[in-house]
């Protein structure tokens, strides 16, 4: 369709007023499951320490001849386990004329709307280095850093016999030797004295996991028209385990964990400061001190593939 060569349309201005939403549509991952699924304690030095303890095997041959001399058997020490506390931060500034003007997405403080996504990503920063974080000690001029599942879980691992076929492979033979490596964790755990009860996953052992229901027969309601493919509890021959998805989980790795033997602990807890006023602006620190509390690392099993697929 032909236009008068005046005709003036809305591709000639720019001075028209724009459809912007009243809110505003983050698309950052925002999720901490391990982190928000914990509990907190308090801290009172840099480094967390647990005191460890362990009994004697069995004696299947505790016998005394009747009448027979006592004697004492040797006591073993107590040993620790212990994680750096680490300092986290974000730091912000937001000039007076910004939380001034008038703001599309519903938006009435920059300030405000600032804070709440720096704790969100606070919390993102602190579920990473549970995750994969890797133990540093610190010195003057240089940070304390935590050290994570990851790297914490040393006794209940199994990195032997797992190839990419068995990692990533859908096959009814593939699937039943990741199953049996799943089970050998959990198993290993037993064994050393703490059962699982959670897992902590990526995204493509997720789905690996949730394969596994291509091996039981369902029997489905085609009314509700709803097709289960997920595993989200699994009863295995250990107990029943809620298996977690977690964004920051390697796909190398697969973490079991009795859940209640980890927690924050807290030597400060995060809080927001006002930074003193050297320009026409706002800035605020928020700053927080904290560790991977686990009492014990043989609370955790760790599965790590030497070859991903």
């Amino acid at each position: 369709m032909a236009f008068p060569a005046a005709t003036f349309t809305t591709y000639h201005t720019t001075a028209n007023d724009r459809d912007v939403s009243d809110f505003v549509t983050n698309v950052s991952p925002k999720d901490s499951p391990f982190f928000s699924m914990i509990s907190a304690n308090t801290g009172m030095a840099r480094k967390k320490e647990n005191v460890q303890d362990a009994l004697t095997a069995p004696n299947g041959t505790n016998t005394l001849v009747e009448g027979d001399e006592l004697t004492n058997v040797a006591l073993a020490d107590r040993t620790f386990e212990d994680n750096w506390m680490q300092i986290f931060k974000k730091v912000f500034g937001v000039s007076g004329t910004q939380e001034a003007v008038s703001k599309y997405g519903g938006i009435k403080s920059e300030i405000q709307y600032q804070l709440k996504n720096k704790y969100k990503e606070l919390a993102t920063d602190v579920e990473y280095e549970f995750i994969q974080g890797t133990s540093a000690s610190g010195a003057t001029g240089t940070a304390r850093t935590l050290s994570g599942l990851v790297e914490k879980i040393t006794t209940n691992t199994a990195t032997t016999a797992i190839t990419g076929s068995t990692w990533t492979a859908t096959s009814a033979a593939e699937l039943y030797a990741f199953e049996e490596l799943l089970n050998d964790m959990f198993d290993q755990m037993f064994e050393t004295g703490i059962v699982a009860d959670t897992v902590l996953v990526g995204g493509d052992r997720k789905r690996k996991i949730s394969k596994l229901t291509d091996k039981v027969t369902r029997n489905i309601d085609a009314e509700k028209k709803t097709q289960i493919n997920s595993i989200n509890v699994y009863d295995s021959d250990f107990g029943t385990v809620n298996i977690i998805l977690d964004r920051y989980v390697p796909d190398a790795n697969i973490l079991g964990l009795s859940i209640d033997h980890f927690q924050t602990s807290y030597l400060r807890r995060f809080k927001q400061t006002s930074l003193a006023k050297v320009s026409d602006s706002t800035r605020i620190a928020i700053i927080g001190e904290l560790t991977l509390d686990a009492r014990t690392q043989k609370a955790g099993g760790k599965i790590t593939a030497g070859d991903a697929g």
